[in-house]
C-alpha cells in the first residue's frame, strides 16, 4: 500500500489579439461584505505570488504605444511589475494575418495584413517576444507559438524524470499556482527542487541531473527567486533540526552556492521542536516568506499544507507574521493557498469545509462541498483561479483500506461548490493549480501495489480529463 507522507508535496495571461479564438475544448468575490475580489494578475507555474515594487526604468512618456502595450502585456501575463520591464529592442514589421506571426491551432486569423512592430523586452533574467499593431490594440506574446510545459516528476522506480507530453499551452493559458508548500521550481530551463527521499537539493533539466551540494540537511522547501536587474537569481532553504538544541536555519545563495547567508537560527525550548521551510520571495527579492513547520508529522496524510506564514527582510532579518502560528501545534497542517496579491488565504483546518480568510480585514467565509454530497470525510488542497474568483479542491474518504476522491470547485464568496469528478477506488486527488480559468492541474494517487500515479488536467466541468505524465509531480518547468 502507498502512503502519502508529508514530505511527497508539490510545491508548483490572456491571449489579446486580432485573431477569432475557438472556443477552449481541453480540461480547463471572495467575501461580499465589504471585501473586494483578487484582481492582480496570478504567478507563472515556477514563480510564487509577488508582490509589486516600484523600481523606475523607464518614464512612460518616452515610450510609444506599441511599446507600452507590449510592457502590459509581459506585466499581466507573467505578474512582473511594469517598471521592471526593459525594451531591448522595436524592430517594424508587416504580418499577412491578423494573428501577427504566432498562428497556434485551434485559432483562427483574420485575413488581414498588419503593420506593427516586433518588440523585444527583458526582465528578471528573462527576454520576452511581443508582437503589435502599430497602435498596440492588438497585442500576442510570441512564446505562444511553441509553448509547452514540461513536467518534472517522481518516476515508479522512484528516480527523479523530466517529462514533456508536447501538448501545446491553449491560447488562454494563464496559470495560477499558489499552492503552499513548493518543492521548488524553474529558471531559463532549469528546475531546482528538493529530493525528499535523499534529502539532497537538486537542478534538473532534459539532459541532466545536479546536486547541490552547498546546500546541506534541507528541509522540504525551496524558494526560487528569479533575479532582477543588476541581481543573480537566488535559492532560499530552511535545514532540519540538528543537534541537543534541535536548531534549525533559513539559508540563502545564488544557484551556485555564491554570496550564501544565514537570515534566521532558532532552536525551540520546547519538546516539539519545529523545522523552518522557504515557501517563496517578493518579487525585488527584498524579502522571503517562510514558515515554522512541526517535526516528525507522518503516518497517512492525504490533504497537507503549511502552519503559519512569516516573512523576513533580507537586509534588516526583520521578521513580520502573516499568518502566525497556531498557540499548539496539534493538527497536520493546513493553510493550503494564498491569493496573488496576498490578501486571501485558503486552508482545511475546519473539517467538512474550506475556509476563505480576509488577511486584511479578518473577515472570512466557507466554501462547502456539494449540496447533499456524502461519503467523503476530509477536504484539502483549495487552489485560487487565476482571476481569483473561483477555488478548487478535492474531497477523499480518508481511509487507505477503502479510499476514493472527488474534486470540486467554488466561488471563492463562499457557497455549496459544485462536482466535477470522481476518483476510481483506491486512488485520490490533490489538486495542484489552474493552468488557465478552464483547466485544472491534478495529481492523482494510486494506492495498490502495482499501481502508478498520474499527472492529469481536468476541464473545469469536469467533462475532459487528460493524463499529460505518470508519477509524482515535483515541480513544473514552463519552456517559454
Amino acid at each position: 500500500m502507498k502512503t502519502k507522507t508529508l514530505f511527497a508535496l508539490l510545491l508548483i495571461a490572456s491571449f489579446m489579439t486580432a485573431c477569432a479564438q475557438a472556443t477552449p475544448t481541453g480540461a480547463y468575490p471572495p467575501p461580499g461584505s465589504g471585501v473586494s475580489t483578487p484582481t492582480s494578475a496570478p504567478p507563472s507555474p515556477t514563480t510564487p505570488p509577488t508582490e509589486v515594487v516600484a523600481t523606475p526604468t523607464v518614464a512612460p512618456t518616452q515610450l510609444t504605444a506599441a511599446q507600452q502595450a507590449a510592457i502590459q502585456k509581459v506585466a499581466t501575463k507573467y505578474n512582473i511589475p511594469a517598471d521592471q520591464i526593459k525594451i531591448v529592442s522595436t524592430e517594424p514589421m508587416t504580418w499577412n494575418n491578423g494573428c501577427m506571426g504566432v498562428v497556434i491551432p485551434g485559432v483562427l486569423c483574420t485575413d488581414v495584413i498588419v503593420n506593427g512592430f516586433i518588440v523585444k523586452l527583458e526582465a528578471n533574467g528573462q527576454q520576452f517576444e511581443i508582437h503589435t499593431n502599430q497602435d498596440g490594440t492588438s497585442v500576442i506574446d510570441a512564446a505562444q507559438l511553441q509553448a509547452t510545459l514540461i513536467y518534472v516528476v517522481r518516476a515508479t522506480n522512484q528516480t527523479i524524470q523530466v517529462v514533456n507530453p508536447n501538448i501545446p499551452l491553449g491560447p488562454t493559458y494563464n496559470p495560477a499556482f499558489t499552492g503552499l508548500p513548493s518543492l521548488g521550481g524553474a529558471i531559463s530551463g532549469t528546475a531546482y527542487l528538493i529530493d525528499t527521499l535523499k534529502s539532497d537539493a537538486v537542478s534538473v533539466n532534459g539532459t541532466s541531473q545536479q546536486i547541490l551540494t552547498f546546500i546541506q540537511n534541507p528541509t522540504y522547501g525551496l524558494a526560487i527567486w528569479r533575479g532582477g536587474e543588476g541581481a543573480q537569481p537566488m535559492l532560499a532553504w530552511g535545514t532540519q533540526p540538528a543537534g541537543t538544541d534541535r536548531a534549525t536555519s533559513l539559508m540563502i545563495a545564488g544557484l551556485d552556492g555564491s554570496n550564501p547567508q544565514t537570515l534566521l537560527t532558532i532552536s525551540p525550548n520546547t519538546q516539539t521542536p519545529v523545522q523552518l521551510l522557504a515557501e517563496f520571495w517578493s518579487a525585488d527579492g527584498k524579502s522571503l516568506y517562510f514558515s515554522k513547520e512541526p517535526v516528525g508529522l507522518g503516518g497517512y496524510i492525504v490533504f497537507s499544507g503549511i502552519s503559519d506564514l512569516y516573512k523576513i527582510d533580507i537586509a534588516s532579518k526583520q521578521v513580520t507574521d502573516v499568518i502566525p502560528q497556531p498557540a499548539e501545534v496539534t493538527q497536520n497542517p493546513c493553510v493550503d493557498a494564498i491569493s496573488a496579491d496576498y490578501r486571501f488565504v485558503a486552508d482545511h483546518c475546519q473539517q467538512g469545509m474550506i475556509t476563505i480568510r480576509d488577511l486584511q480585514s479578518g473577515s472570512t467565509v466557507t466554501l462547502q462541498p456539494p449540496a447533499d454530497f456524502t461519503g467523503y470525510r476530509l477536504m484539502g488542497t483549495a487552489r485560487f483561479s487565476p482571476s481569483g474568483d473561483r477555488v478548487a479542491f478535492a474531497l477523499a474518504k480518508g481511509n487507505p483500506d477503502d479510499e476514493q476522491s472527488w474534486l470540486a470547485v467554488g466561488s471563492s464568496a463562499g457557497g455549496n461548490a459544485q462536482l466535477i469528478a470522481t476518483s476510481d477506488k483506491g486512488n485520490y486527488y490533490n489538486v495542484i493549480g489552474w493552468l488557465d480559468d478552464q483547466t485544472l492541474l491534478v495529481q492523482q494517487y494510486n494506492l495498490s501495489a502495482s499501481g502508478v500515479n498520474q499527472v492529469l488536467t481536468v476541464s473545469v466541468d469536469g467533462s475532459v480529463i487528460t493524463k499529460v505524465a505518470e508519477g509524482s509531480l515535483l515541480t513544473i518547468i514552463d519552456n517559454r
